[in-house]
């Protein structure tokens, strides 16, 4: 249709539109709804509704929304699980836990001030994230005033408020001593290669008027993981990385990893996590199996 006609958001939202509209996309994924399809039919109905739609028009955009709406995504993507896979070795885990520390202290010898920096924020970022899973958005965005308190006993501590957060859910991470160190080291001598004296984020713009792009810092650390330790992994598997371990480590732990990640309900872990505990569990069994026919022999 003639894009002129489309003079305001209220015409998007009249139903007729709507409908074409969400056609168009459905006709491009073989007449199969998918999780964007869904979330742009579930905005039109809030947007409908924010308008003042009239009560016929509402009711048309969320039949739509509710008829659109993706299956729910029980445990992780094949992908994710390939991935993760991977970390049953011990001497990959060990490569990626002991990335910060090696590339810190290799920094000492780059005497580029920029490409230290950077190495800096690569190694500080990762160490972040095996602590604290929290999301690439959040990461980017650490300000060093609002999100990192220090009680002034030499501890610190990673804050979010509920604003801050997806599931606005407040989230608080206690920075282990190793961490602390190479944030104050690093905010010590980044200016001005990195950014200006005065910038209040840890993961600053060039100029520090304002943090880093989350998929600009995400493609550095997937870029160097891939390049110090062969594998491949975004900022995202952290979370994953992250359950996988502590469900090892404490089966059944369902509320734990909820509050490590911030999730609303347990449910939510549950469902997609509750594959990683099978193969944990899978593999036990074998285990008993094989000392029990060792026993019985």
């Amino acid at each position: 249709m003639d894009a002129a006609s489309i003079d305001s958001v209220a015409r998007l939202c009249e139903p007729q539109l709507a409908e074409r509209g969400l056609r168009h996309m459905l006709k491009g994924q073989g007449d199969r709804t998918t999780r964007y399809i869904a979330d742009t039919a579930g905005l039109l109905r809030r947007i409908g509704r924010v308008l003042g739609a009239e009560d016929d028009a509402s009711e048309k955009l969320a039949d739509m929304a509710h008829r659109l709406k993706a299956p729910t995504q029980k445990g992780m993507t094949r992908k994710n699980r390939d991935r993760l896979r991977v970390f049953k070795e011990a001497h990959t885990l060990r490569s990626l836990l002991l990335l910060p520390d090696r590339l810190f202290a290799q920094s000492q010898r780059v005497t580029q001030a920029h490409s230290r920096g950077l190495m800096r924020e690569e190694a500080i970022s990762i160490a972040i994230l095996l602590y604290c899973p929290i999301r690439a958005k959040n990461l980017s965005g650490l300000h060093l005033e609002q999100h990192i308190a220090r009680p002034g006993d030499g501890r610190a501590y990673l804050v979010f408020d509920e604003d801050d957060t997806k599931t606005y859910q407040p989230i608080e991470f206690e920075l282990p001593a190793s961490v602390v160190r190479m944030i104050d080291r690093h905010l010590a001598t980044r200016a001005p290669a990195m950014c200006p004296g005065n910038s209040p984020w840890l993961f600053p713009r060039r100029d520090g008027s304002g943090p880093v792009e989350p998929g600009q810092l995400s493609g550095r650390l997937r870029r160097r993981i891939l390049r110090d330790v062969g594998i491949e992994m975004n900022a995202h598997l952290f979370r994953h990385l992250a359950v996988m371990l502590w469900l090892d480590a404490n089966p059944g732990a369902y509320e734990a990893a909820r509050r490590l990640l911030g999730h609303r309900d347990v449910s939510q872990t549950i469902n997609l996590y509750s594959g990683l505990e099978t193969r944990s569990a899978m593999a036990e069994f074998s285990a008993l199996v094989t000392s029990t026919k060792g026993r019985l022999a």
